[in-house]
């Protein structure tokens, strides 16, 4: 089985989405796909703050770690069907959680989609992001 290719621009779409935080007023995935290695470039805008996260894993390889302000990520990416799979370890401070997001093509690869589930302390939420290729 051939296994999808994310690559492509993705502009969040707030309508389709089902998020359990409060959205960004935009997002957007940049994401450069070449199996193994996946690489996301993803940019939240909310109140004109801009918050900027990069992120580069080979699937099936063990995990990287690297830090997004104060949170140590430490993650490893991994195929389950035509799914792919980044599990992360979060740690803030005291506390660590595990954030899975379970990346998936639908509408003949037009649209783009992120289910997450998070778990860190007392933050815990279940999301579905959508968004449309550019």
């Amino acid at each position: 089985m051939e296994k999808p290719d994310f690559t492509g621009t993705w502009k969040f779409n707030r309508q389709r989405s089902q998020l359990e935080i409060p959205p960004p007023d935009s997002t957007i995935f940049v994401i450069d796909h070449q199996e193994p290695i996946f690489r996301l470039e993803r940019t939240h805008t909310t109140g004109g703050l801009i918050d900027r996260m990069q992120l580069e894993l080979k699937a099936g390889e063990g995990p990287s770690t690297q830090m997004h302000g104060d949170i140590e990520i430490r993650a490893r990416l991994y195929w389950e069907g035509d799914e792919l799979v980044c599990e992360s370890v979060l740690t803030r401070g005291k506390d660590q959680g595990l954030n899975i997001v379970r990346y998936r093509l639908s509408d003949q690869g037009r649209t783009f989609l992120a289910e997450e589930t998070l778990k860190l302390g007392s933050d815990s939420h279940k999301n579905v992001w959508v968004f449309d290729r550019q």
